[in-house]
């Protein structure tokens, strides 16, 4: 049984429900719950001088790593807040640890997720942090209708065509303020003007993509086009023209409108807002449309209404005859996300038809060869299967002499214990605590003799002693920093090796998530030209 345990305090005080305090509580816990638990493998984890406010600590971040790689199966707080003090991070927290099957206890609440009082008291703290999450987003829709109405640029990248200006306005209060507004960007307008016309053509994102990438017609930052940024543009209400054909269909799509139908008179573009929102994971999500709040700009058209629905129009049957983008991603690929073709493009997994055998195999084929059909790239395709299969292999065989794992785990263990530094700071704390007597010998002579070349020498003399007292101390300090750096580097050499042995003995049990993870967390990337797999390791 692996059990961790982990203990914070804002600052150092030395007393109270010190880390140490709340260390010796969470063994006596841990000892008098869970029998079967031994000291080696209880793993301490401790942050001192960190609030808790966010989960940005080192140790928790530490702690979290190893969770990833080889998770704990009980991980014990002193309280509740030593974790978090915030509601929303510690409900997502704790969906963490139960996708990695891991109980957490905190001693003071008697929180324990493997009891069903412990998961009813979770559930609660999701309740609290949803209605918080919905709260915050209630207002700052309201804000958003507010500032929607004055049609204003909010910041960010401008969309391809635009530019962004400040100009001068007055206020509802007549107050004069500053404000930002899209700009025409002519040569650029040309090009989003080609795709929307290109598109009504062939209607296709796809053949879109392709012919985009075979002109070598790029963005505004001189990338290729792939087909999400060319979705992105042609759903963007910023090209349509406020007119009435349009705010029609804004209004039937359920968007809030922060306009009248009668201001949609044709000479201005629309302006879209909370069309995205990002999730805790840092991911962009597109709302669904009756999120959207839509509002006159005031820049031009670009696109009539008429012809900017019809792109929707076709974009929404090619939704619903599922003629979709493939996704560099299937439920078997293993290297999906770090193989590249030696051309720098990504190589996604391809499936084929089913075999004799009944399996349907897969090759991973190079993006860019894949949409520009072979003018960029003609790189041969990788067997997928058998591609996945070397990569495990060699992660397998990591304890095989000749296995670049094995040198890795080899020169970490070299690296682990350096030389001792326990008796050279035994030997600076005894310089320390000598020249302290010798300070305080001074002292009492200086009572005792008050004549001034006396007490003048005896000043320079505790000077000079106090100086080699600081000397001490700095490099106790730097020798403890060396010890830590020691500890940590024992520590990260067990997690690692511990990691390689659970990946080999459960392999076959394994699943198909946590051995790409796993593949992840070891390798950087993998590069095929054709011929060769060339395996670049992460961190070495």
């Amino acid at each position: 049984m692996q059990i961790a345990i982990y203990s914070r305090k804002s600052k150092f005080t030395g007393k109270g429900e010190s880390i140490e305090n709340q260390i010796d509580m969470c063994r006596s816990y841990i000892f008098s719950h869970f029998p079967e638990a031994a000291e080696d493998n209880i793993s301490v984890f401790e942050d001192e001088g960190f609030s808790g406010q966010s989960l940005n600590r080192p140790q928790f971040k530490s702690l979290m790593e190893i969770e990833k790689k080889v998770p704990f199966d009980v991980i014990v707080v002193y309280r509740l807040d030593r974790i978090s003090r915030n509601v929303g991070d510690f409900a997502g927290l704790i969906d963490k640890l139960n996708g990695y099957k891991t109980a957490f206890v905190s001693i003071k609440e008697q929180f324990d997720t493997s009891t069903p009082m412990g998961r009813a008291m979770m559930n609660i703290a999701a309740v609290f942090a949803q209605l918080e999450r919905e709260t915050i987003a209630e207002r700052v829709k309201d804000n958003m209708y507010m500032l929607a109405k004055t049609g204003r640029w909010l910041g960010g990248t401008t969309p391809l065509g635009f530019d962004s200006e400040k100009v001068d306005y007055i206020d509802d209060k007549g107050v004069s303020r500053k404000c930002c507004k899209l700009t025409e960007n002519c040569v650029q307008l040309e090009t989003v003007k080609l795709m929307y016309k290109k598109f009504r053509e062939f209607r296709s994102m796809k053949k879109l993509e392709t012919y985009l990438l075979n002109r070598k017609i790029t963005t505004q930052n001189d990338c290729q086009f792939y087909v999400t940024t060319i979705r992105t543009i042609l759903t963007n209400p910023v090209y349509c023209t406020a007119d009435e054909f349009a705010y029609d269909y804004f209004n039937i799509q359920g968007c809030d409108i922060a306009a009248s139908k009668e201001e949609c008179d044709g000479s201005h573009g629309f302006m879209g807002y909370s069309k995205t929102e990002t999730s805790r994971g840092g991911e962009r999500i597109i709302n669904d449309r009756k999120e959207w709040i839509i509002a006159v700009g005031r820049h031009k058209g670009l696109i009539s209404g008429e012809e900017w629905v019809e792109v929707q129009g076709i974009l929404e049957e090619n939704a619903d005859s599922k003629i979709k983008y493939k996704q560099s991603h299937n439920p078997n690929a293993l290297l999906s996300g770090i193989l590249f073709c030696e051309c720098g493009s990504h190589m996604r997994p391809k499936y084929h038809r089913v075999n004799k055998k009944g399996i349907k195999p897969y090759s991973y084929m190079c993006e860019l060869k894949e949409r520009s059909k072979k003018e960029k790239c003609d790189c041969y395709n990788l067997n997928g299967m058998a591609a996945d299969k070397l990569i495990c292999s060699i992660l397998l065989n990591y304890d095989i002499p000749d296995n670049i794992f094995n040198r890795y785990l080899d020169k970490l263990s070299k690296s682990n214990f350096k030389a001792d530094t326990s008796e050279l700071i035994k030997n600076q704390e005894e310089i320390k605590a000598k020249k302290q007597k010798e300070i305080s010998a001074l002292i009492k002579a200086l009572t005792a003799d008050v004549n001034t070349t006396t007490i003048q020498y005896i000043n320079k003399e505790i000077s000079s002693i106090n100086n080699t007292i600081t000397a001490a101390d700095n490099e106790i300090k730097r020798l403890k920093l060396i010890e830590e750096g020691n500890k940590q580097a024992g520590h990260r050499f067990d997690t690692t090796k511990k990691a390689f042995m659970y990946f080999k003995e459960n392999f076959d049990n394994l699943s198909v998530e946590y051995k790409r993870r796993f593949i992840r967390q070891n390798i950087k990337k993998i590069v095929w030209n054709g011929r060769t797999l060339s395996v670049f390791i992460l961190g070495r």
